[in-house]
């Protein structure tokens, strides 16, 4: 009953849907875990990303949950998993549910009430994540679970995003994170 959206990288120009996303799907299945793949805006059809596509990732998260009981998936396992620019929608999904949920909460808006909160989230090769360059966002208490991956020789700057966002969750005291980050490798 489980389900996972997969946030595709591409620089915010493409999706790199095949490789990030649609090439995950087999595995997930599986394990008996439901997939979504989200289609959001991009940079290049002039959208912005922190903002545009955040928002995005926070709707698909209600969609889904508003939608799981006709999908035989379980409400309270949901969450998102974002590689390389596709994680720069997976991190802060994981801390700005709370603001996005208020602002959205509006009548007429057939998604008000549902929770954009993800239930776990998947950070693999970040892009930067809502603490870089030394930023401070307030961190919920119930931020979710997070799984955090990367190269680190030869992908240094998306090493160096994880551990910001670990580091982060570390100092708040956030339960259940847990990071990788391997000796070599690149930035696929």
């Amino acid at each position: 009953g489980a389900a996972v959206i997969l946030a595709a990288g591409g620089g915010h120009r493409t999706l790199n849907v095949g490789t990030e996303s649609a090439g995950f799907v087999p595995h997930f299945f599986n394990y008996g875990v439901n997939t979504v793949i989200l289609r959001n805006r991009l940079r290049a059809d002039g959208y912005d990303a922190k903002v545009d596509a955040v928002r995005d990732a926070l709707q698909a998260i209600r969609l889904v949950r508003a939608n799981a009981g006709a999908w035989g998936i379980d409400p309270n396992k949901i969450g998102i998993m974002g590689f390389s620019a596709g994680a720069e929608l997976a991190s802060p999904a994981a801390i700005l549910f709370d603001e996005f949920d208020r602002t959205n909460n509006v009548a007429g808006d057939p998604l008000a009430g549902v929770s954009s909160r993800p239930d776990f989230v998947g950070i693999i090769y970040p892009g930067p994540t809502p603490f870089a360059r030394g930023a401070t966002p307030d961190i919920p208490r119930n931020t979710p679970p997070a799984f955090i991956t990367c190269a680190g020789a030869g992908d240094r700057v998306h090493a160096i995003w994880a551990n910001e966002y670990f580091a982060a969750m570390l100092d708040a005291g956030i339960p259940n994170v847990e990071m990788h980050i391997y000796g070599n490798g690149r930035h696929p």
